[in-house]
């Protein structure tokens, strides 16, 4: 769905968002976004939209079944041992 509302941008470069679009996305008492600059358009997001698509595609592809923390952990550990050279520290 696609909607848009006026805002304005004070002078000091803060945004307000209208309260009938913060209720709408769940930010009636504030909360952590995040911002994308993406071809100039400016994209906010709540982290529990990210959150839910990122587990709704790890879902889809099977990872969710496959994938743990410890596994991810352990391939972090890896990655960090190859950029370093083969070091243990």
């Amino acid at each position: 769905m696609s909607r848009a509302l006026r805002a304005r941008v004070s002078e000091s470069g803060r945004l307000s968002l209208p309260a009938e679009m913060r209720r709408e996305i769940g930010l009636e008492k504030g909360g952590p976004i995040r911002i994308d600059l993406v071809d100039g358009t400016i994209r906010i997001r709540t982290l529990k939209e990210i959150r839910d698509h990122v587990r709704s595609v790890a879902r889809e592809t099977g990872l969710s079944e496959r994938a743990s923390v410890a596994d991810f952990l352990s391939h972090r550990l890896a990655e960090r041992r190859k950029e370093k050279g083969g070091s243990k520290r």
